[in-house]
Protein backbone atom coordinates (compact mmCIF):
# COMPACT_ATOMS: atom_id res chain seq x y z
CA UNK A 1 0.00 0.00 0.00
CA UNK A 2 1.58 3.38 -1.13
CA UNK A 3 1.66 6.18 1.17
CA UNK A 4 1.24 9.93 0.72
CA UNK A 5 4.34 12.01 2.01
CA UNK A 6 5.21 15.74 1.77
CA UNK A 7 7.85 18.46 2.70
CA UNK A 8 6.21 20.74 5.20
CA UNK A 9 7.79 24.17 6.86
CA UNK A 10 9.35 23.36 10.34
CA UNK A 11 8.23 26.68 11.62
CA UNK A 12 4.41 26.17 11.86
CA UNK A 13 3.44 27.68 8.67
CA UNK A 14 1.73 24.76 6.98
CA UNK A 15 3.38 25.73 3.41
CA UNK A 16 3.99 22.48 1.43
CA UNK A 17 6.85 22.26 -1.10
CA UNK A 18 5.53 22.05 -4.74
CA UNK A 19 6.59 19.75 -7.45
CA UNK A 20 6.08 20.85 -11.03
CA UNK A 21 5.06 18.45 -14.16
CA UNK A 22 8.05 17.32 -14.60
CA UNK A 23 8.56 15.68 -11.13
CA UNK A 24 11.39 18.83 -10.23
CA UNK A 25 10.92 20.12 -6.88
CA UNK A 26 10.61 23.74 -6.57
CA UNK A 27 13.54 25.56 -4.72
CA UNK A 28 15.32 28.46 -4.52
CA UNK A 29 18.83 29.14 -3.08
CA UNK A 30 19.58 30.43 0.22
CA UNK A 31 21.16 33.45 0.71
CA UNK A 32 23.82 32.57 2.94
CA UNK A 33 25.99 29.37 3.13
CA UNK A 34 24.48 26.06 4.88
CA UNK A 35 25.48 25.94 9.04
CA UNK A 36 28.57 23.64 8.28
CA UNK A 37 31.31 23.47 10.19
CA UNK A 38 33.11 21.27 7.57
CA UNK A 39 35.75 22.88 4.86
CA UNK A 40 34.69 20.98 1.62
CA UNK A 41 35.68 23.98 -0.94
CA UNK A 42 39.15 25.94 -1.19
CA UNK A 43 40.17 28.32 -3.95
CA UNK A 44 42.27 27.71 -6.98
CA UNK A 45 44.34 29.53 -9.16
CA UNK A 46 46.89 27.71 -11.07
CA UNK A 47 48.86 28.17 -14.33
CA UNK A 48 48.80 25.90 -16.92
CA UNK A 49 52.65 24.14 -16.52
CA UNK A 50 54.50 22.13 -18.91
CA UNK A 51 53.91 18.26 -18.47
CA UNK A 52 51.85 19.34 -15.22
CA UNK A 53 55.21 20.15 -13.68
CA UNK A 54 53.52 23.12 -11.37
CA UNK A 55 56.54 25.14 -12.69
CA UNK A 56 56.66 26.27 -16.03
CA UNK A 57 54.33 28.63 -17.11
CA UNK A 58 56.05 29.91 -19.95
CA UNK A 59 53.96 28.70 -22.97
CA UNK A 60 56.66 29.85 -25.71
CA UNK A 61 58.06 26.72 -26.63
CA UNK A 62 59.18 24.81 -29.72
CA UNK A 63 56.18 22.27 -30.51
CA UNK A 64 56.83 22.25 -34.42
CA UNK A 65 58.12 19.02 -34.19
CA UNK A 66 57.12 17.20 -30.63
CA UNK A 67 53.41 18.73 -29.51
CA UNK A 68 54.47 20.55 -25.99
CA UNK A 69 51.74 19.85 -23.75
CA UNK A 70 50.57 22.18 -20.78
CA UNK A 71 48.43 20.94 -18.29
CA UNK A 72 46.04 21.12 -15.15
CA UNK A 73 46.19 17.20 -13.97
CA UNK A 74 44.04 15.51 -11.19
CA UNK A 75 45.09 15.48 -7.38
CA UNK A 76 44.52 12.31 -5.32
CA UNK A 77 42.05 13.83 -3.25
CA UNK A 78 40.26 16.68 -4.23
CA UNK A 79 37.82 17.32 -7.46
CA UNK A 80 38.77 20.44 -9.48
CA UNK A 81 36.06 22.69 -10.44
CA UNK A 82 37.86 25.45 -13.24
CA UNK A 83 35.52 28.22 -13.39
CA UNK A 84 37.23 30.31 -16.13
CA UNK A 85 40.83 30.44 -17.72
CA UNK A 86 42.75 34.26 -18.29
CA UNK A 87 44.74 34.30 -21.08
CA UNK A 88 47.33 36.58 -21.75
CA UNK A 89 49.11 37.04 -24.99
CA UNK A 90 51.23 39.94 -25.83
CA UNK A 91 54.17 41.03 -28.01
CA UNK A 92 55.88 44.54 -29.68
CA UNK A 93 53.53 45.79 -32.40
CA UNK A 94 50.28 42.96 -31.57
CA UNK A 95 47.21 43.34 -33.84
CA UNK A 96 44.63 41.30 -33.92
CA UNK A 97 43.96 39.64 -37.64
CA UNK A 98 46.80 37.77 -38.95
CA UNK A 99 49.18 37.50 -35.92
CA UNK A 100 50.18 35.66 -33.20
CA UNK A 101 51.82 37.41 -30.39
CA UNK A 102 52.71 40.47 -32.58
CA UNK A 103 54.96 37.88 -35.16
CA UNK A 104 52.86 39.33 -37.90
CA UNK A 105 52.03 35.86 -39.26
CA UNK A 106 49.54 33.30 -37.88
CA UNK A 107 50.71 29.87 -36.56
CA UNK A 108 51.22 27.19 -39.26
CA UNK A 109 49.66 24.62 -37.18
CA UNK A 110 47.87 26.01 -34.35
CA UNK A 111 47.31 25.06 -30.65
CA UNK A 112 44.35 22.84 -29.24
CA UNK A 113 42.54 23.60 -25.94
CA UNK A 114 40.91 20.40 -24.68
CA UNK A 115 40.14 18.05 -21.63
CA UNK A 116 40.98 14.23 -21.35
CA UNK A 117 37.64 12.27 -19.11
CA UNK A 118 35.82 9.15 -19.41
CA UNK A 119 34.96 10.04 -22.35
CA UNK A 120 38.37 10.44 -23.59
CA UNK A 121 39.63 13.70 -25.46
CA UNK A 122 36.82 16.60 -25.78
CA UNK A 123 38.07 19.52 -27.65
CA UNK A 124 37.36 22.88 -26.50
CA UNK A 125 39.48 25.07 -29.00
CA UNK A 126 40.96 23.93 -32.50
CA UNK A 127 43.63 25.52 -35.10
CA UNK A 128 43.77 28.22 -32.60
CA UNK A 129 46.50 30.31 -35.06
CA UNK A 130 45.81 34.12 -34.39
CA UNK A 131 45.07 36.26 -31.60
CA UNK A 132 41.62 36.71 -32.69
CA UNK A 133 41.25 33.27 -32.38
CA UNK A 134 41.62 32.99 -28.68
CA UNK A 135 39.31 35.79 -28.34
CA UNK A 136 36.65 34.52 -30.05
CA UNK A 137 36.82 31.22 -28.43
CA UNK A 138 36.20 33.81 -24.96
CA UNK A 139 33.60 35.41 -26.60
CA UNK A 140 35.24 38.10 -26.80
CA UNK A 141 35.16 38.94 -22.68
CA UNK A 142 36.41 40.87 -21.46
CA UNK A 143 35.00 43.43 -24.15
CA UNK A 144 36.66 47.27 -24.23
CA UNK A 145 38.95 49.37 -25.93
CA UNK A 146 42.03 51.22 -26.11
CA UNK A 147 41.88 54.64 -27.36
CA UNK A 148 44.87 54.05 -29.50
CA UNK A 149 45.00 50.24 -29.65
CA UNK A 150 41.69 49.52 -30.47
CA UNK A 151 39.50 46.86 -29.40
CA UNK A 152 40.56 43.74 -26.99
CA UNK A 153 43.94 44.51 -26.87
CA UNK A 154 45.41 46.34 -24.09
CA UNK A 155 48.39 48.05 -23.16
CA UNK A 156 51.58 47.42 -21.68
CA UNK A 157 50.71 44.08 -19.90
CA UNK A 158 53.75 42.36 -20.14
CA UNK A 159 56.26 43.94 -18.05
CA UNK A 160 58.49 40.80 -15.91
CA UNK A 161 56.19 38.23 -17.93
CA UNK A 162 57.77 38.46 -21.40
CA UNK A 163 60.91 37.39 -22.47
CA UNK A 164 62.35 41.15 -22.19
CA UNK A 165 62.34 43.68 -19.42
CA UNK A 166 60.06 46.38 -21.86
CA UNK A 167 56.03 45.70 -21.51
CA UNK A 168 54.78 44.90 -24.86
CA UNK A 169 50.69 45.16 -25.62
CA UNK A 170 48.69 41.91 -25.30
CA UNK A 171 45.45 41.07 -25.32
CA UNK A 172 43.75 39.42 -22.25
CA UNK A 173 41.11 37.34 -23.25
CA UNK A 174 38.65 35.22 -20.00
CA UNK A 175 36.83 31.65 -21.09
CA UNK A 176 33.93 31.90 -18.87
CA UNK A 177 33.46 27.75 -18.63
CA UNK A 178 29.80 28.52 -16.78
CA UNK A 179 28.97 31.12 -19.56
CA UNK A 180 30.07 29.96 -22.58
CA UNK A 181 29.19 26.12 -22.13
CA UNK A 182 26.46 26.67 -19.33
CA UNK A 183 28.45 24.16 -16.46
CA UNK A 184 26.86 25.04 -13.36
CA UNK A 185 30.50 24.63 -11.05
CA UNK A 186 32.81 24.91 -13.96
CA UNK A 187 35.57 21.90 -15.75
CA UNK A 188 35.14 19.04 -13.43
CA UNK A 189 38.53 17.22 -13.05
CA UNK A 190 37.87 14.63 -10.91
CA UNK A 191 40.01 13.19 -8.28
CA UNK A 192 42.46 10.30 -8.38
CA UNK A 193 41.94 9.73 -12.14
CA UNK A 194 44.37 10.81 -15.26
CA UNK A 195 41.21 14.01 -16.35
CA UNK A 196 43.19 16.78 -17.31
CA UNK A 197 43.11 20.02 -18.99
CA UNK A 198 45.28 20.30 -21.96
CA UNK A 199 47.03 23.62 -24.29
CA UNK A 200 48.94 21.64 -26.65
CA UNK A 201 51.32 23.90 -28.63
CA UNK A 202 52.02 22.71 -31.99
CA UNK A 203 54.19 25.22 -33.67
CA UNK A 204 57.67 27.31 -32.72
CA UNK A 205 57.15 29.61 -30.24
CA UNK A 206 60.90 30.60 -29.52
CA UNK A 207 61.51 32.06 -32.27
CA UNK A 208 59.99 35.06 -34.43
CA UNK A 209 57.86 36.79 -31.78
CA UNK A 210 59.90 39.57 -30.51
CA UNK A 211 62.19 39.77 -27.38
CA UNK A 212 59.25 41.20 -25.30
CA UNK A 213 56.24 38.90 -26.11
CA UNK A 214 54.48 36.71 -23.49
CA UNK A 215 51.99 33.51 -23.36
CA UNK A 216 50.46 31.87 -20.35
CA UNK A 217 47.04 31.05 -18.71
CA UNK A 218 45.76 31.06 -15.12
CA UNK A 219 43.28 28.91 -14.47
CA UNK A 220 40.74 30.25 -11.57
CA UNK A 221 38.15 27.74 -9.79
CA UNK A 222 37.68 25.62 -6.47
CA UNK A 223 38.61 22.70 -4.96
CA UNK A 224 36.32 20.72 -3.23
CA UNK A 225 36.91 17.71 -0.68
CA UNK A 226 35.44 14.98 0.10
CA UNK A 227 32.29 15.13 2.32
Amino acid sequence: MSRRTTIQDGEGTGKNAQVDPGGYLFVQPAPFPPDDNRDIQLIYRQFLTLNGDGTTIDMLVDGSVTPQIFTIPGKPDNDIYITSLSFVIAGDGLVLGNDFAGSGTALTNGMRLYYEDSNGEVNIGTSLQTNFDFIRLCQGNPAFADPTLGPFIADNIAGSSGKGSTPADGIIPVLNFRDVFGFQYGLKIARNTNNRLVLEVNDNLTTGLGLNAAFNIIAYGFERKQG
